[in-house]
């Protein structure tokens, strides 16, 4: 199945997406090249579609303005072997009259004062920009810039070469490698071969050819002479299909949008597979600020604030009165609301004045603790941020180490906020039962002690009532003062087992409680950043991708 091709104004999107996304992340220099790429391209669509920018670009006595004046059919320009001659770039330019606005643009843009007009011509068809460059070695710097500011910007560029200079290093580096692996149309000519035997120009078109190919460059390596007119036809007529094709302006454009695209990219680390780890690390400093915030202190509170408000609500009454000789776990930390333990809530009451939560008494976070919750940050910000380049991932740890510097001390409101201590309904029942139990002994002893004082005070002895079990024989009295307080005991044992297996389901419920708002609070000053440059590379890559399809 053939994919669909990209079109260019999809593709020009993509890389303004990806460029905007590398600033401040990328190396400066990389995102200019592509915002300068991308700025080009654009100008380029705006002009007109109708012409082809063809610019004749070469070193000093290469021959680069006699073969202009043969691809021109007269001699415009002036031509010279030993020092540059050209300081401005010319302009040929073949075209109907309805097509001069554009040309006229084209050139205010390119920066070329000087303008011939030559009639359309099989050779010269309808929208032909011949450019004649100054020398891209001259000595003069004004020149140099000139020529490449114009070779930046050319839809076909034929590059003028000698067998002297053909292995120029300035030729291969600075302009032809550049240009690897986009649809810039380039055509090397191979000039001056008169001056070469037929066995030295094969040899030296076929290294040029070689050093081509090196460059990775997809171009047309010819060889001519413009002295005696020699392969000019040749490259004429590359020309003219290249003017008649009005794909040449475009493919120069694409191949630009994917060359800056490819610079993106090649700043962005291979995909690797770091989820496990990363995840791995998350955990670990989510435990971390757990630990350095106090969390398993106030859970184990919790869990003791359980056990001691169950055993104040269904204990056996005569002993109740031990617990409030106990310390109250939740209010030695500062977690228990009220006047008192027995609202059974402890969230912690907003001051009335100021309308802020109380702050917790726990204490503040340790410098060992301090230095554990910064050694989890870094680990889980290298582990998560293995997809992005080493500088973009230091600024990230820097931004996020300082940002979780005091994140345990900011999480105490969470904390308070987060803790509270139920009154289960069977707390309640059992109370009422044990109350209804106490007073069952109650009054087993009180009959016993009016038995005893009528015994002591030799009185009519009242009929005992007596339940009979068998050979067994229990006074009522008897059974109500041992059974009451019997199965008192008994019931407040079995209550403060259920309360110990309550009391650990509570902590359970506190610290998962506890646990996301540490997540939630870490989120904002920690996950979510790191999260948020991770998506940023990942659209980066995606829309960079995209734009160099």
């Amino acid at each position: 199945m053939r994919r669909r091709k990209v079109p260019l104004a999809e593709r020009v999107d993509a890389l303004a997406q990806a460029v905007d996304l590398a600033r401040g992340r990328l190396r400066p220099e990389v995102v200019q090249h592509a915002a300068t790429a991308l700025e080009r391209v654009r100008e380029r669509a705006a002009l007109s579609a109708e012409h082809t920018v063809v610019a004749v670009a070469g070193a000093t006595g290469v021959g680069k303005s006699s073969v202009f004046n043969a691809l021109a059919g007269s001699d415009l320009a002036r031509t010279g072997t030993m020092r540059p001659t050209t300081s401005h770039a010319m302009a040929l330019v073949s075209e109907v009259a309805d097509l001069s606005a554009g040309s006229t643009a084209l050139l205010e843009w390119l920066g070329v004062p000087d303008r011939h007009e030559r009639p359309v011509t099989a050779a010269s068809p309808d929208g032909l920009i011949l450019l004649d460059l100054p020398d891209h070695d001259s000595v003069v710097a004004e020149h140099r810039e000139r020529a490449d500011h114009i070779t930046d910007r050319a839809d076909l560029l034929v590059w003028v070469t000698s067998p002297q200079k053909y292995a120029d290093d300035v030729l291969h580096t600075r302009y032809l490698k550049p240009l690897a692996g986009s649809d810039t149309r380039v055509v090397v000519l191979l000039n001056q071969s008169d001056r070469l035997s037929p066995d030295q120009a094969r040899e030296c078109r076929e290294d040029l050819e070689r050093l081509v190919r090196a460059d990775g460059v997809d171009a047309r390596v010819l060889t001519g002479s413009a002295l005696d007119g020699d392969g000019m036809d040749s490259l004429a007529q590359d020309v003219a299909r290249a003017v008649r094709s009005r794909e040449t302006a475009r493919l120069r454009a694409t191949g630009e949008v994917a060359t800056a695209a490819r610079s993106l990219l090649g700043e962005l680390p291979s995909l690797v597979e770091g989820a496990a780890a990363a995840q791995h690390a998350r955990e670990h400093l989510v435990e971390v600020l757990e630990e350095a915030a106090g969390i398993p202190r106030v859970v184990d509170a919790v869990g003791a604030a359980t056990v001691r408000d169950a055993a104040r609500a269904t204990g056996w009454p005569p002993t109740r009165w031990i617990q409030r000789f106990r310390s109250d776990p939740l209010r030695t930390l500062g977690l228990r609301g009220g006047s008192g333990g027995e609202s059974g809530g402890a969230r912690t009451e907003a001051d009335p004045a100021t309308d802020v939560p109380r702050r917790t008494s726990l204490p503040p976070a340790t410098p060992q603790s301090r230095a554990k919750v910064t050694s989890a940050t870094r680990a889980y910000v290298h582990a998560a941020a293995s997809a992005l380049p080493p500088a973009w991932g230091d600024a990230v740890s820097a931004r996020v180490v300082s940002g979780a510097a005091d994140l345990a001390d900011s999480l105490d409101q969470e904390i308070a906020r987060g803790v509270s201590v139920q009154r289960p309904a069977w707390w309640r029942w059992v109370g009422t039962v044990q109350w209804v139990l106490m007073l069952t002994l109650l009054a087993g002893l009180a009959w016993l002690l009016a038995l005893a004082v009528i015994d002591f005070l030799q009185l009519p002895q009242w009929p005992v009532p007596v339940l009979s079990l068998g050979e067994v024989r229990w006074p009522w009295p008897s059974l109500l003062a041992i059974g009451g307080a019997v199965l008192g005991i008994a019931l407040a044992a079995l209550a403060r087992l259920a309360a110990r297996r309550s009391a650990a389901r509570r902590m359970r419920q506190v610290r998962a409680r506890l646990r996301r708002a540490v997540e939630r609070h870490a989120s904002d000053r920690v996950l979510a950043v790191v999260d948020g440059e991770l998506a940023a590379s990942e659209a980066l890559r995606t829309a960079a991708v995209r734009a160099g399809a």
